[in-house]
C-alpha cells in the first residue's frame, strides 16, 4: 500500500501547493476559473449482486446522465461500491471498471471510500484501490487520488483513509480540505473509524494550522452514533420534516460480539467517541456524509428552546447535547446522509440520487455550501444552502422515486 503523509518541507512555505505522496503524477486539484468546486457523489452503488445484471447496467447509465447534467470537477464515489459477500478479488475488479468507465470517457478525477459490503473474506479493499491507482483517462493521466495514508492492517484501520487538499482558482493557495475515512466492516471487525485513524487526523490539523484556518468537508461510510442519538430523541415525523426517515439509523461505535445473530441489537460501547470528539474539535469542518442507511435523509437542527427546525432534505445541524451528555456537543457540526445511488441493496425505491455539492471559493469564509441530490430523471430534489441561517430558512418537500 501506499502510506501518504504530508510533505512538510521548507518549499510549502513559499506557498507551493501541498501534495499527497505519490500523486505528483497528477495535476493537483483547484478551483474552476468561475471560482467554483463541484463534487458528484454516488452513493451505496452494490454493484456485483446476484441476478441484478441489468440493475448494475442501469445505474452506470444514470452515472453518465447525472455527469451529463452538470460538469463536475470530481467524482466521489462513497462507500459499498460492491455488494462482495460471496464474490472474490477477481470478480470485484471488474465491477469497478464499470463503475469507474463513465469517469475514464470523461477524464474526471475521483475519490473512493470502502463501505462495510466492499469488504468481505473474498474481496479486498486494499486490491481495489492498488487497482483504481493505476486508471488512466483518454489523456493518459491517471485519475483516482484513492489512497490510504494510516498504516496497518485492514482489520485494524481499513484502507480508505487519506486527505485532498483543494487549490484556489489561480492555484497559489489551499482553500480547502477533504477528508476520507473508513469505517470498515465485516464480520471480524469492528464498524468504527480506528483510535489509530483518529490520531493521524488529530496530527493531521495540526500541520494543516500551519496554513491558516483551512474550510473542510469529510466523508465516511457508517454514521457516528449522534446521528442514531438525534434520531432516537426527536422521533423525525416525514410529514414535518422534508426527508426521508424510514429506518433506525445503524451507527459506528458497538460491540459486535454484543449484537444478535441478524446483527442486530448490538451494545453500543463508546468506540466512535475519540473520532466524533476530534470531528466537532475541528475548525473549519462544514459538513462530513454518511451513506449506509438506505432510507434515512432527514434534516432537522435547533433553536436555544429545543424546538425542531427543518434544514432541509439531508441534512442535521448537531448542535447541543442530546441526553445526560452523550455524546457530546456537536456545536452546530452540520452531518448530512445522502441518498443510496444504486439498484442493489434494500430499499429499491430510493435508488438514482447522486448528491451534489457546490463550493464557491468567495463563499468559503462563510462556511456555504449549496448541495442537492441529483435524481436519475435530471430533476433536483432537497437543494439547500448550508450556511448560518439553516434551520430557519425554508425549503420544498424532497422528492422519492
Amino acid at each position: 500500500m501506499r502510506y501518504g503523509y504530508l510533505l512538510w518541507i521548507v518549499a510549502l512555505a513559499a506557498a507551493m501547493p501541498l501534495t499527497l505522496n505519490n500523486v505528483d503524477s497528477n495535476p493537483y486539484l483547484r478551483f474552476g476559473s468561475n471560482g467554483k468546486f463541484s463534487i458528484t457523489v454516488s452513493n451505496d452503488l452494490h454493484l456485483g449482486e446476484k441476478d441484478n445484471a441489468e440493475g448494475d447496467h442501469k445505474i452506470i447509465g444514470v452515472t453518465n446522465s447525472i455527469l451529463d447534467y452538470k460538469y463536475s470537477d470530481m467524482v466521489v464515489l462513497n462507500d459499498d461500491l460492491i455488494t462482495c459477500d460471496g464474490l472474490t478479488t477477481e470478480h470485484a475488479i471488474p465491477l469497478i471498471d464499470q463503475i469507474t468507465k463513465p469517469l475514464i470517457d470523461r477524464n474526471t478525477p475521483f475519490a473512493a471510500t470502502f463501505g462495510n459490503h466492499d469488504m468481505s473474506p473474498g474481496c479486498s479493499t486494499r486490491a481495489m484501490s492498488e487497482h483504481m491507482w493505476s486508471i488512466q483517462g483518454n489523456n493518459g493521466k491517471r485519475l483516482s487520488f484513492t489512497t490510504s495514508s494510516v498504516e496497518g492492517s485492514y482489520n485494524e484501520v481499513g484502507t480508505s483513509n487519506y486527505y485532498l487538499p483543494i487549490h484556489s482558482s489561480d492555484g497559489s493557495r489551499l482553500v480547502l480540505m477533504l477528508y476520507f475515512f473508513d469505517s470498515k466492516g465485516g464480520t471480524d471487525v469492528l464498524d468504527s473509524v480506528d483510535d489509530k485513524v483518529t490520531a493521524w487526523f488529530r496530527c493531521l490539523q495540526t500541520a494543516v494550522k500551519f496554513f491558516g484556518h483551512i474550510p473542510s468537508l469529510a466523508l465516511v461510510h457508517i454514521p457516528i452514533y449522534a446521528t442514531w442519538a438525534m434520531q432516537d430523541k426527536l422521533l423525525i415525523d416525514v410529514s414535518t420534516s422534508p426527508g426521508l426517515n424510514r429506518e433506525l439509523i445503524n451507527h459506528q461505535g458497538n460491540q459486535r460480539h454484543t449484537c444478535d445473530k441478524d446483527g442486530k441489537n448490538c451494545k453500543y460501547a463508546g468506540l466512535d467517541k475519540p473520532f466524533m470528539e476530534e470531528l466537532v474539535k475541528t475548525e473549519g469542518l462544514m459538513a462530513v456524509f454518511f451513506g449506509h442507511n438506505h432510507r434515512v435523509e432527514y434534516a432537522m437542527t435547533f433553536d436555544i428552546q429545543d424546538h425542531l427546525l427543518t434544514c432541509g432534505s439531508f441534512c442535521a445541524k448537531w448542535s447541543m447535547d442530546l441526553a445526560n451528555n452523550e455524546p457530546m456537543n456537536g456545536n452546530g457540526l452540520n452531518i448530512c446522509f445522502n441518498r443510496k445511488s444504486g439498484y442493489g441493496g434494500y430499499s429499491g425505491w430510493t435508488h438514482g440520487g447522486f448528491q451534489q455539492i457546490v463550493i464557491d471559493e468567495s463563499r468559503l469564509p462563510n462556511k456555504d455550501i449549496d448541495t442537492w441530490i441529483r435524481l436519475e430523471d435530471g430533476n433536483i430534489s432537497g437543494s439547500i444552502t448550508l450556511n448560518s441561517t439553516c434551520g430557519t430558512d425554508c425549503y420544498p418537500p424532497v422528492a422519492i422515486v
